[in-house]
């Protein structure tokens, strides 16, 4: 055989290695595949998982309802009656019974509707609000929702339309019972009944036919000069709600230390010493801040004349402030008087004062 000169067998290398360099490489697919395998569709090549599907968002609790279901209906009632202080004394049992319902349901409900807005911005706050398992869409949207719930819960609100009907009504019920308590007993621009003047003359010495009617007016003659002056009739209007309902007062509290603490239903019936002994009950069981708190005390005089009070409801109110029902009972020669007051102390005071 014979041998190629240098030169070409060079030239043919070259030649080769050239050739191969200009040949097309495989694809890594056409690499990594049988050679039988068919080759990746279009389709094949565009697919995209499946993102993962959104939770669904928190639902808002629902909205607190007030129905005038309890509501006092005893406007009336005093109506029935014939004898104008036991009118008064009728208007004065009814105006309890509504106070009573403005501080255990028209003002608690109030503090839930505030609540109900806090927690429903807390809701959005911590399980919505840049929580990106949400698109930007169910965030806006639910902030949305709860904006306008959290709006129909504020004072003027839809929420509280129920709620400002009540209240209304109950404002006018009490504005029209303090009316005609002076018009039976003779206070805020009304003359005094006819037999309550016919008891004056009585006790002046005069002489007249209708002393039999005046007779009707019960308890000690200082306790009737209390009733003649518009005095407060077992903590009368004022004596349980009063200025916690914004409202004006009516009549007068005692005028003595004791006026402070004691309606003078009680206060009149009682010896300045045994007035005292009252006020410490009262002052003691309004320490301890407790439904069901009693504290009992005894006349240093006279042998027959006892007493308590006990607190038998604590509210207290978005404004801070603090109010007691107390339940005053003296009993004097086995003779039992019981009335209710409320006492409040506001955000920062030191003392509870009874209102009037």
């Amino acid at each position: 055989m014979a041998l190629l000169k240098p030169n070409i067998f060079h030239a043919l290398v070259a030649a080769s290695f050239l050739a191969g360099i200009g040949s097309p490489a495989l694809s890594q697919e056409e690499a990594s595949s049988p050679a039988d395998s068919p080759p990746l569709s279009a389709a094949d090549r565009a697919y995209v998982p499946p993102a993962t599907a959104e939770p669904d968002l928190p639902a808002l609790p629902p909205t607190p309802v007030l129905t005038d279901e309890g509501y006092p209906d005893c406007r009336e009632d005093f109506q029935k009656i014939a004898a104008p202080f036991d009118k008064a004394e009728d208007t004065n049992r009814c105006t309890v019974l509504l106070d009573r319902y403005y501080a255990e349901v028209l003002t608690p409900f109030r503090q839930r509707m505030i609540d109900h807005q806090n927690e429903i911005s807390g809701i959005y706050t911590s399980q919505v609000a840049g929580k990106m398992e949400y698109s930007a869409k169910s965030r806006d949207d639910f902030y949305k929702v709860m904006m306008q719930e959290h709006a129909a819960s504020d004072p003027d609100g839809a929420n509280l339309a129920d709620y400002r009907t009540l209240e209304a009504r109950y404002q006018q019920d009490r504005a029209y019972l303090q009316d005609r308590f002076c018009f039976n007993t003779g206070c805020g621009g009304y003359p005094v009944p006819e037999y309550v003047a016919a008891d004056e003359k009585s006790e002046n010495g005069a002489k007249d036919g209708k002393v039999k009617s005046a007779k009707k007016s019960k308890g000690p003659q200082k306790c009737k000069k209390a009733k003649k002056r518009g005095g407060l009739l077992g903590g009368l209007l004022g004596g349980v709600a009063g200025n916690a309902a914004g409202l004006g007062k009516i009549g007068t509290l005692i005028s003595s230390a004791a006026g402070a603490v004691l309606v003078s239903e009680i206060a009149c019936q009682l010896t300045e010493e045994e007035q005292k002994e009252a006020v410490a009950a009262t002052v003691e069981v309004t320490e301890k801040e407790e439904v069901g708190a009693t504290a009992t005390w005894k006349s240093p005089t006279r042998a027959g004349v006892s007493g308590s009070s006990t607190v038998t409801a604590l509210n207290t109110e978005p404004n801070g402030r603090k109010c007691l029902n107390i339940t005053d009972v003296a009993i004097i020669d086995g003779q039992e008087t019981r009335v209710s007051k409320q006492m409040c102390r506001g955000q920062g005071e030191e003392g509870y004062t009874i209102l009037a």
